[in-house]
């Protein structure tokens, strides 16, 4: 059970995104949200050093970017979770920081709800709040996670009373569900690996504390073999006993489940179940008088019965069993520790299976968010993603960039003919050629038959030479698929940076305008914007 202690600001996001991830055994714990969004303002005093709930084995405290509060919290069942910021619950650094850098003051949903009265906690009144916000930022940015439908109305309340631009960026929950995910599963591994250990070291103490009044039972407190282990403690009674003729019954839930003897009799079994049943206390007399069936046990768990019979000295048979009842529950404790060490085995390779598990899952999920999952080529959110810092970069320095765009000739054609199976075939094929012609750039489906590259460092007759190599490479042959090859084509729009061009929409707006003229002058051809001359040559 864990206590999820988390920013009274991020509460419904936090328990919306574990709802959808179906945890059990975790409440979530709000504290008072009094920060500014700015680094080293959380006040964590009181959720560090409060212990966990009754009934819970483990707090997590989230946000935990307090600069004062650097010590780990008093109770070691309270742990921190420490971040650079808080909002990176909700997006990797990939997305905020161009955001951050680009002049956008990033809140969330949870605190602009309260923006009047953090602006009031912050001194500011209407004009000196206008004043230094239009100074200080270029603009308003939500991180909308779509858990609350009235945090845009808040922002757009804001920037009015500020007089500054806002803007809303969709950021979902898939992000937090994977960072509660992690920080979950991190804390039960190292809240397993701790009891783990406890349990390990109870036991070795155990052990060691017999093991000095027994000397003759150290050899016992090393194995780690249940099998070994009887072995071991047969050849103890042996030495003790003077006899051979011992058997040891292996008990499971009140039954014998394997008998270990040198000459086992047919009637031994019956009889080790009959005397088991009838054990009120640690031994039972043999009728015959020269023997007795010895219980070893540990902790009011019945682990298995040994049978000492054929005494050689029947006059000493009490003090015999006087010394069997001495050891027996060191027995039962090495036997014990054996079935222990096995389970605390299985426990550490669950443990490292479910963490690799988890690892794989975890780069698996990260790949598919930002891939196609037919093409294997960048997604659409992830192309403008990395698009937008390629281009920032090409403006800041004056280098060239072009983005090309191009669409599949006739591909409803091919989907109404054979089916979207086939179609889905050629769109695969396409994307394999693309990618041999030019692995650099940042290839993406733009959507539907649209496929989108960004290049870099591109200059506009390299952007032509490209365009034409891409054209070629896919009418050179036809797509090999389950309905036969089908010839195809597409028409190529290219665009590249000049004045005036600001952002990166009107770019690929370029682009898309000369893939219309492409289509426009009887498809299977190359059109740069701004240019009518067509490209004959790779």
């Amino acid at each position: 059970m864990l206590c999820l202690r988390v920013c009274s600001h991020f509460r419904s996001d936090v328990e919306t995104a574990l709802a959808g991830l179906g945890e059990e055994g975790v409440r979530v714990q709000a504290y008072p949200a009094i920060c500014t969004l700015r680094r080293g303002r959380c006040d964590l005093a009181e959720a560090r050093v409060t212990p966990p709930p009754e009934g819970y084995d483990g707090a997590l405290v989230l946000l935990g970017c307090d600069g004062e509060t650097q010590a780990a919290p008093p109770d070691p069942r309270v742990h921190l979770v420490k971040l650079d910021h808080c909002v990176h619950l909700l997006a990797g650094p990939d997305v905020l920081e161009p955001e951050m850098q680009a002049g956008a003051y990033l809140v969330t949903a949870g605190w602009i709800k309260q923006w009047r009265e953090h602006l009031r906690v912050m001194g500011f009144d209407r004009e000196t709040a206008g004043q230094f916000f239009r100074e200080c930022t270029r603009e308003l940015l939500l991180l909308d996670t779509g858990n609350d439908t009235r945090a845009v109305e808040e922002l757009e309340a804001m920037a009015r009373y500020l007089g500054v631009p806002c803007r809303s960026r969709y950021v979902g929950l898939d992000y937090l569900r994977l960072f509660l995910s992690g920080a979950v599963a991190k804390w039960r591994h190292l809240a397993a690996e701790a009891k783990t250990k406890e349990v390990l070291a109870q036991a070795n103490r155990k052990v060691a504390d017999y093991a000095m009044a027994f000397d003759l039972l150290v050899r016992l407190s090393h194995i780690t073999d249940e099998e070994a282990t009887i072995a071991a403690i047969q050849e103890l009674f042996a030495m003790l006993f003077g006899c051979t003729n011992l058997v040891y019954a292996q008990v499971d839930e009140g039954r014998v489940r394997e008998i270990f003897a040198a000459d086992e009799r047919p009637q031994d079994r019956l009889d080790l179940q009959q005397a088991l049943d009838a054990l009120h206390e640690g031994y039972l007399i043999m009728p015959s008088g020269n023997g007795f069936f010895l219980r070893i046990d540990y902790q009011d768990a019945v682990l298995g019965l040994m049978l000492v019979r054929e005494i050689p000295f029947p006059a000493y048979r009490d003090q015999y069993l006087n010394l069997g009842l001495a050891i027996s529950n060191l027995c039962g404790l090495a036997i014990s520790n054996a079935r222990t060490f096995v389970k605390l085995q299985e426990t550490e390779q669950n443990l490292r299976r479910e963490r690799d598990i988890n690892a794989s899952l975890f780069e698996q999920v990260r790949a598919l968010a930002d891939m196609d999952p037919l093409t294997e080529l960048l997604n659409r959110r992830r192309f403008s993603e990395l698009a937008e810092i390629e281009f920032a970069r090409a403006k800041r320095y004056s280098k060239p960039i072009a983005v090309i765009m191009l669409d599949i000739d006739h591909f409803k054609r091919v989907n109404d003919t054979y089916g979207h199976g086939v179609g889905d075939q050629v769109l695969k094929a396409i994307a394999e050629r693309l990618r041999a012609v030019r692995v650099s750039d940042i290839l993406a489906r733009y959507g539907g038959e649209e496929l989108v590259a960004l290049c870099p460092e591109t200059s506009a007759r390299e952007a032509e030479r490209l365009a034409e190599r891409l054209r070629l490479a896919l009418r050179g042959s036809a797509i090999d698929t389950t309905e036969g090859a089908i010839p195809m084509t597409a028409s190529i729009g290219v665009a590249v940076l000049e004045d005036g061009v600001d952002h990166l929409d009107a770019l690929v707006d370029r682009a898309d305008q000369a893939l219309y003229a492409a289509k426009s002058a009887g498809r299977d051809c190359v059109r740069v914007y701004g240019s009518g001359a067509d490209v004959s040559e790779p």
